[in-house]
């Protein structure tokens, strides 16, 4: 099995198409496309062909791929991305963190960002949509939803019914973004149009598949917050640099320190200090992954945001994304 990073892959045009009779360039355009693997063929090699084609929507990849033999897979694990399989027709049969999982037109399967996967058998003549989407914008729409951090891969359950609710509909979009991989000019390619479209294809996701903040999603919208509490939160996003004291903001936000302790804790379970903390590692996040490591570095990108213990940055940097802080940079360049 390959063991080299999963997204250490060359970079592809926003769509394309492939086709080949041999299982080596198969595999081959496999990694390419997205992860590194292995290859076998179990039964029919001799009418073996592979065809992808695929479109890349924001930091989702939606491919429409199919075989005509029998093969099975084996991947490293998805470290950042997390990864769905819809059967359009035949069955898929995997492995992830002990998790066995026969996908089928009514019913896909889901792979973290963690474990390895084994495909232990993709059924000759199948078609399946192939969808990757990039851990950071799948945890960062969780986060937009719920208006607060989350600090640890989405647990999905290894599989979601297609057949109806959220799941039936998440399975018609992807299916019409596939319609579009072939038309001369897709409407994906309008920003006004794709970025809704992979937002709702994120959100579509969380809502159907079973994971432990799937009730909190579903629920009634809790009372609107507290103004002193909206009051905190507005100042520190606009200059989340600034070192706010939690009388600084409790003074901003018109109550008491112990008040507005309160309410952070009642309404996003943090204390405004970590809400700070992690509103500065977004921004932190976001210069990295944007910026050019031969003329940035952590260091000034971190005091910029406003952290001066760079031990401590690290560590929490490192536990809210999984990588390293220069991670982040080196992967952007």
């Amino acid at each position: 099995m390959a063991n080299s990073d999963a997204t250490a892959v060359p970079s592809l045009p926003w769509r394309f198409s492939t086709r080949t009779l041999d299982p080596d360039e198969a595999s081959e355009q496999g990694t390419q496309t997205y992860y590194p693997l292995r290859m076998n063929i179990l039964r029919g090699a001799e009418q073996f062909k592979m065809s992808i084609d695929a479109m890349q929507l924001g930091p989702i990849l939606v491919g429409d791929c199919r075989f005509d033999a029998d093969i099975k897979m084996d991947f490293a694990e998805l470290r950042k991305f997390y990864h769905l399989n819809i059967p359009l027709s035949g069955y898929l049969h995997s492995k992830n963190l002990g998790n066995e999982i026969t996908a089928t037109p009514e019913r896909a399967v889901l792979y973290g960002p963690t474990g390895d996967v084994q495909l232990s058998r993709w059924s000759a003549r199948s078609r399946i949509l192939c969808i990757k989407i990039r851990r950071e914008a799948l945890e960062a729409e969780l986060e937009r939803l719920l208006q607060r951090p989350i600090r640890a891969p989405i647990d999905f359950a290894p599989s979601m019914d297609l057949t109806h609710g959220y799941g039936r509909i998440l399975r018609d979009l992807a299916c019409m973004l596939v319609g579009q991989i072939g038309r001369e000019e897709p409407l994906t390619r309008q920003e006004i149009i794709g970025a809704p479209l992979w937002h709702s294809m994120l959100t579509h996701l969380l809502a159907s598949a079973d994971h432990r903040y799937q009730e909190e999603l579903l629920s009634p919208a809790p009372p609107c917050r507290p103004p002193a509490l909206k009051r905190a939160i507005e100042a520190m996003r606009a200059s989340p640099e600034t070192p706010f004291s939690a009388a600084e903001l409790a003074e901003i936000a018109g109550v008491s320190i112990r008040t507005l302790q309160a309410a952070f804790q009642t309404h996003l379970n943090l204390a405004p200090m970590a809400y700070l903390r992690d509103l500065r590692l977004e921004r932190v996040h976001a210069e990295l992954a944007a910026s050019d490591p031969s003329c940035t570095s952590v260091t000034e990108v971190a005091y910029r945001w406003g952290f001066t213990h760079l031990g401590r940055f690290a560590i929490a940097y490192s536990k809210k994304y999984g990588v390293r802080p220069f991670a982040t940079l080196r992967a952007g360049r």
